[in-house]
């Protein structure tokens, strides 16, 4: 009867590790939100955005090519990134950069995004930026966009990594005035208790993988977070600002997903 049990035992862990390493990971799950903004301009009404995050890419393999033949399907009007665009170890950025044209070549002048601390503890910091930027993705470094659709416009606020400290929301939202929508895209949750009192209709952030590793009745195993651990995925609302968490795309430090799936998410405003 033992030796059943301990068989029944190692061979669950077998199935789930297969499940985490060679399955899960590679299951990319379409989210859908709906989110109501006050004073939301016409022009922007049931707009759809794709909200991605931490690619954590080492070169342009088969994920990458799963996030673009998803957006085919999704067709967007823009994409926020929220960070990581790569690993910090990532050596071959000449092939990221190629995803990243493939990327913004049907969204020209529509995907926008901000920096990670992978990017951040990248030793070629300078030239993935520079690679981006070539891309046609435009980083918003602390700095406000108007994102404009016929002729009506709400704030794109973008700000630097927040986990370590490079955000400066008070110079990224120099000149905004109020009466307009404003979304915010920051790496971290961590940003959130900086902005609540902000009047931020919405704000986007990645980093915690949805925590990666999700153990029954094992509590964040796997989260990164300096505080507010709560904010692990999906959406929260307080007060009148709304925060989505995306688990992100890749993975770091092991390649292993469970209970965690990748995840585009599909944002309706209304």
């Amino acid at each position: 009867m033992k030796t059943k049990i301990i068989f029944g035992i190692l061979f669950s862990v077998i199935l789930l590790g297969i499940w985490s390493f060679f399955v899960e990971p590679k299951i990319i799950k379409i989210e859908e939100v709906s989110i109501e903004i006050k004073n939301l301009p016409s022009s922007f009404k049931e707009i759809k955005i794709v909200h991605l995050s931490d690619f954590h890419s080492k070169n342009f393999g088969e994920r990458e090519k799963k996030v673009l033949e998803n957006l085919k399907q999704l067709n967007p009007d823009f994409i926020f990134i929220t960070g990581d665009f790569v690993e910090w170890t990532t050596r071959d950025l000449n092939s990221c950069q190629y995803f990243w044209k493939e990327l913004s070549k049907n969204y020209p002048k529509r995907i926008f995004g901000v920096l990670g601390n992978h990017e951040h503890r990248h030793p070629k910091f300078k030239i993935i930026k520079n690679l981006l930027a070539e891309s046609g993705i435009e980083i918003l470094d602390n700095k406000t966009k108007k994102i404009k659709k016929n002729e009506d416009f709400i704030y794109l606020i973008g700000v630097d990594d927040p986990h370590e400290g490079y955000d400066n929301i008070e110079k990224a939202m120099e000149g905004i005035k109020n009466e307009n929508p404003k979304i915010l895209l920051a790496h971290s949750p961590e940003i959130f208790r900086k902005v609540k009192d902000k009047n931020i209709d919405l704000i986007l952030v990645g980093h915690t993988h949805g925590g990666q590793i999700n153990i029954p009745f094992i509590i964040n195993f796997f989260l990164p977070l300096k505080y507010d651990k709560k904010y692990k995925s999906g959406l929260f609302k307080e007060n009148s600002t709304y925060l989505y968490v995306n688990r992100g795309i890749g993975t770091t430090v092991l390649p292993i997903r469970l209970n965690a799936p990748p995840e585009i998410t599909l944002i309706e405003l209304k």
